[in-house]
């Protein structure tokens, strides 16, 4: 298929994997600085100056365009994809498909107001500023909406596990930034006004987090003080990893003589997705035993410094 008219193979490839990241509820990523995995974020879609790789070609902003959930994001999708529309006739259909598939209204209103005056560049000016405002007027809402979250689990109001729920939802679908995302983690593993139970709960769901948010999520449990409180935490680090190790010791292994097929989308993201082992991070003389769990066998234990944690390289390669 040739690229003239604006759509290749390569161009169907990328936009099938995005669908298959929504599909399986993975983030999209793209590669940053010394080839390190960040969230997309809707200010690098709005940017002129960043090339996204994949996620310049039509068809993927397409995807993003109609089916992100969130309307910062497929807004931004629709604002980068406006460029390609104007130059090729063939995108400029697949862009009023667009601003009729959309799930949301402002994507919508914007892809119709940029089509109507012929993508000029006040109309790109005027939609663009709309999203920048509108980024952050999202996210301004959902901080509102977990501050108050927060508030009523530390009057009792809230249960435990709906906090932990919403708190995950809310950071993702927020868009936040993974500083700000990764602060706001780590003040709920350090703040003695939440109660441990939340915090068990959150290492149980560490893998929905973004990658820099669970090694700062390792890197603080591995280097907290012995207090019982930590001690426990590292236990259930611990115990999370042996799990894992079971599930994939009992997991079918595939011939060596067996075909290979092309891996999914899901399948290439899980395999970035953290390792347990650097659960292990706690130190063994405080590792304690759950009197209700059997102890699971694996196959070798992580290399343990006498410190009796983990240095920075280690974790690192755990991580990817």
């Amino acid at each position: 298929m040739s690229s003239n008219h604006g759509i290749s193979y390569d161009a169907l490839k990328y936009a099938l994997n995005i669908k298959e990241s929504y599909q399986s509820g993975e983030p999209l990523t793209v590669t940053g600085a010394a080839k390190q995995q960040r969230l997309l974020m809707p200010e690098h879609l709005l940017s002129n100056d960043l090339a996204l790789m994949q996620y310049d070609d039509p068809l993927a902003l397409a995807v993003i365009a109609t089916r992100d959930p969130e309307s910062p994001m497929a807004l931004a999708a629709a604002i980068r994809m406006g460029p390609h529309a104007k130059c090729k006739e063939l995108i400029t259909g697949v862009f009023e498909v667009v601003s009729d598939a959309t799930k949301h209204e402002l994507v919508a209103d914007c892809a119709k107001l940029l089509t109507k005056n012929a993508f000029s560049p006040e109309a790109f000016h005027l939609v663009r500023t709309r999203a920048s405002n509108h980024v952050v007027e999202i996210r301004e809402a959902y901080r509102r909406a977990m501050a108050d979250n927060l508030r009523a689990l530390l009057d009792g109001k809230m249960a435990a596990r709906e906090f932990v729920e919403e708190f995950i939802e809310l950071a993702s679908n927020g868009n936040l930034r993974i500083d700000i995302y990764r602060r706001l983690v780590m003040k709920l593993m350090r703040s003695d006004a939440v109660r441990p139970s939340v915090k068990f709960m959150l290492l149980e769901r560490l893998d929905r987090f973004p990658q820099m948010v669970k090694l700062q999520i390792v890197n603080e449990v591995n280097s907290a003080p012995d207090t019982p409180e930590y001690q426990t935490l590292k236990q259930e680090l611990r115990w999370i990893y042996e799990t894992k190790q079971k599930q994939q010791q009992q997991a079918p292994q595939t011939p060596i003589n067996a075909s290979k097929q092309q891996p999914t989308a899901a399948e290439l993201v899980a395999r970035s997705q953290i390792d347990f082992g650097a659960a292990a991070g706690m130190h063994r003389r405080n590792a304690i035993i759950k009197p209700a769990e059997p102890q699971l066998a694996r196959n070798a234990n992580p290399s343990i410094m006498r410190s009796g944690g983990f240095s920075t390289r280690e974790l690192s390669s755990w991580l990817n």
